[in-house]
């Protein structure tokens, strides 16, 4: 019954027609039922820890989430950037939305007008240097590094370290945001490549290793920093790492270990294989029904 009133629905109401009703009013009523679940999940902590002490560190970073509000920052120093407003403008050279970050223009996807606020105060916690998320505690570690920007999207953590690097290969296969990041980085050309490969465990179309990518380009595999946001493909990306974690020099590198429930004890695992010495930056992250761990830091 419900398939035949679906298809006579999109029979009679035009594909435009229904796309405004979706938009005014389904679109949102749907997100609130979708998330009423973890609303609800997110007052029960928000309810229990006004009333009882947390006793470790996970029971704290609840405690912070019930009252910096449901998202995947359980920080009470959120609110700072929620009350701020960041001013989204439209490049009428090439139609992006871009934000002014730190005195420079860094884009975003061209739908992404709307949402491109919201996202751009999300990256801000991120790397705030109180945020489980921070990939480095100075920008200056990476003074003279090659910077493998792994998982770039808008790549705001080469932007902010781009006076820092001696060059950063930028690997990004969604062409909108490929063009999102040529207009970004049009002003230092000379010190970035993007790559339009998914980095993993296999050479393929469209995949490639590390290992293959530093020998088919003939480059140096010392002073390098990997930064690894890969939507839970962090453990195949270092597995195709081997020769460079085993044999580059001065390597380091920042790895999401939050994508996959047991992300954090593989990943550590497969780190220290190699010798390298590795720390969790303190914190955590709501995610996936739970607190984990955000980033691991590996050094040698």
């Amino acid at each position: 019954m419900k398939q035949y009133i679906s298809s006579f629905y999109r029979k009679i109401v035009p594909e435009k027609t229904r796309k405004v009703i979706y938009k005014a009013f389904l679109g949102n009523l749907l997100m609130l039922i979708r998330g009423f679940p973890g609303t609800m999940r997110w007052y029960r902590y928000k309810l229990y820890y006004s009333i009882f002490s947390p006793k470790n560190e996970i029971e704290q970073a609840y405690k912070a989430w019930g009252i910096a509000g449901n998202s995947p920052y359980p920080y009470v120093w959120k609110k700072e950037y929620d009350e701020q407003h960041y001013e989204v403008n439209v490049d009428n050279t090439n139609g992006l939305p871009y934000v002014s970050h730190n005195g420079k223009k860094l884009y975003f996807k061209r739908d992404m007008l709307a949402s491109a606020e919201a996202v751009y105060r999300g990256l801000l916690i991120e790397q705030d240097k109180r945020s489980a998320h921070r990939y480095v505690d100075s920008y200056e570690e990476l003074k003279g590094k090659t910077l493998l920007d792994i998982g770039a999207a808008e790549a705001i953590f080469t932007l902010d370290t781009i006076e820092y690097i001696d060059h950063a290969y930028l690997f990004e296969c969604d062409e909108s945001w490929i063009k999102a990041l040529e207009a970004t980085f049009a002003p230092y050309k000379e010190k970035i490549t993007i790559v339009r490969k998914y980095v993993s465990d296999v050479d393929e179309e469209d995949n490639i290793t590390l290992d293959t990518f530093f020998r088919d380009e003939g480059k140096f595999i010392d002073n390098l920093f990997l930064k690894m946001d890969i939507e839970g493909y962090e453990r195949k990306a270092l597995e195709g790492a081997v020769h460079i974690l085993e044999h580059g020099r001065q390597i380091g590198g920042s790895v999401c270990i939050y994508h996959l429930h047991d992300d954090k004890k593989v990943i550590e695992s497969e780190l220290k294989k190699f010798n390298l010495k590795t720390s969790i930056q303190p914190g955590y992250l709501y995610f996936e029904k739970e607190m984990r761990s955000a980033i691991i830091r590996f050094w040698s």
